[in-house]
């Protein structure tokens, strides 16, 4: 690349992270991006495990490497924007501990749409299935945004927004609040201080509505570059993590949330959740649509999906019936 090429930041939250963070690491210093362009900036929240020696081995033979506390709070998205205020770079990413950026050209395709279009508030890759992960892994990943079924029915599809087809990449236009869950992805440093600079938590999937709201609502979706998620081992482990986010994450952080699923104002929207609740519970069309994807993928993984579908659409349905106090704020919000 020229010597234009900006300087990207890429932060990393850990805590007790020492069986990830050395493969999401690796991923990250073998770009073919240069090396002096890169920033790693790994903010720990007092890991006690060998979190913090493997990250210091990894300083040790890459000065671009830097690692920072936080000792806010045991908070991911907390992590995030104390990383975001000391990124040095042009552009900002953030990456799990638990996710691998596939091949080594990764950063340069991503950075690349952002370089020739000023226009583009954000570039965002997708997920894809490691091939030796377990089946309920490879089952999350055949989506590229990682959505299970619950999801995906009321999630926009990234194919709705695109409206242009470019050679490397297709150019997303997002309208609030209503637009695809994009949490990976490559922004403009300066756009994110002015917009979200001031927040506490740097909440992904709000990103995207929040430059949105604000007129940067053009996006470069990069499907060549895939990403490796390995956070989930069985059923039931996806089921603690649903029942988690609620509980710790989505509820709690509600009235300050600008993502939207669904809006209970909306006849359309209560009539799909009613449709939902009926085709999940009849486990019989999710059972079709189970044998298509395998058909499709060529993975039996796929038969998953009238299982996950169920067992997770009571598990969200419990967790909102479960906090009364927050739901009712949900409903009042709709």
């Amino acid at each position: 690349m020229a010597k234009s090429t900006p300087i990207i930041s890429i932060v990393v939250p850990t805590y007790n992270e020492e069986h990830n963070i050395r493969t999401c690491l690796e991923s990250i210093i073998s770009q073919d991006y240069p090396a002096k362009a890169i920033e790693v900036i790994v903010v720990d929240n007092r890991s006690t495990d060998r979190t913090l020696n493997i990250v210091r081995e990894f300083k040790d033979k890459c000065p671009n490497i830097s690692l920072i506390f936080n000792d806010t709070a045991k908070d991911a998205e907390i992590s995030k924007m104390i990383g975001l205020h000391a990124a040095s770079g042009e552009l900002f990413l953030y990456l799990d501990a638990d996710i691998e950026i596939v091949g080594t050209t990764w950063l340069t395709k991503l950075v690349e749409p952002l370089t020739r279009d000023n226009s583009l508030a954000g570039s965002f890759p997708r997920f894809i299935p490691k091939p030796d992960d377990c089946s309920i892994g490879r089952y999350l990943r055949y989506h590229p945004l990682e959505l299970d079924p619950v999801f995906q029915f009321f999630c926009i599809p990234i194919e709705a927004t695109i409206v242009e087809r470019m050679t490397e990449y297709d150019v997303c236009e997002f309208h609030a609040p209503r637009l695809p869950p994009i949490g990976i992805c490559i922004y403009r440093k300066d756009t994110l201080l002015k917009l979200i600079g001031s927040r506490a938590k740097f909440m992904d999937i709000d990103v995207p509505v929040i430059l949105a709201k604000n007129g940067f609502d053009r996006f470069a979706y990069v499907r060549l570059c895939g990403i490796y998620h390995t956070n989930v081992k069985s059923l039931w482990e996806l089921i603690k993590r649903r029942r988690r986010n609620i509980d710790l994450i989505y509820l709690p952080n509600l009235e300050t949330r600008e993502f939207v699923y669904f809006d209970m104002r909306s006849i359309k929207d209560v009539s799909k959740i009613a449709l939902w609740m009926v085709a999940a519970n009849l486990v019989l069309p999710l059972s079709f649509a189970g044998v298509w994807k395998s058909v499709r993928h060529r993975d039996v993984a796929c038969m998953y999906e009238p299982l996950v579908a169920i067992m997770l659409s009571d598990t969200i349905a419990w967790g909102f019936l479960r906090n009364k106090s927050r739901a009712k704020v949900f409903w009042r919000r709709r």
